[in-house]
């Protein structure tokens, strides 16, 4: 799962740079909401527990994006998505729900606010500069908490 939430990283930190260029052009607020509905082989799962797991995730994400000259919110992405984990007729559930938004500082910076709950990673605040990859403010760690749980449950 943290690879498919580093991807989605990625994704944000290379639209934040799409967002500052919309933003500076004044371009018209988007509204999107992501459908997302699928079932993976999870290989990150898979090798922590030791056993073949397979996840399914369900749920939105809505990304809205903001116009207009300046500092302020550029993007603002809320995701919900519900995920259960199976292996050998054990199942484990879990959320990944929170914000992802993207700030524009009085000095042309960006920040990237991350907060909520992400699985096998933290809950709370993650706060980066998505350019230099500083970490602003740091989050409640709980991988290590979360994996062991998981892991209890879907090796029985």
């Amino acid at each position: 799962m943290i690879g498919r939430r580093g991807g989605w990283l990625v994704g944000v930190l290379l639209l934040a740079g799409l967002v500052w260029t919309t933003v500076a052009a004044g371009a018209a607020p988007t509204f999107e909401r992501i459908t997302v509905d699928e079932a993976f082989a999870d290989e990150f799962l898979t090798e922590e527990c030791g056993v073949p797991v397979t996840t399914t995730a369900q749920g939105h994400v809505i990304v809205r994006t903001f116009s207009g000259e300046g500092t302020g919110v550029a993007q603002v992405n809320t995701i919900s998505i519900g995920l259960t984990a199976t292996a050998g007729g054990r199942t484990f559930r879990f959320r990944d729900v929170g914000a992802d938004v993207v700030q524009i500082k009085p000095d042309g910076t960006l920040v990237l606010l991350i907060s909520g709950q992400v699985p096998f990673a933290f809950a709370g605040v993650l706060k980066i500069d998505p350019e230099t990859e500083e970490v602003i403010l740091e989050p409640r760690d709980r991988s290590e908490e979360q994996l062991a749980k998981a892991c209890r449950v879907l090796t029985g």
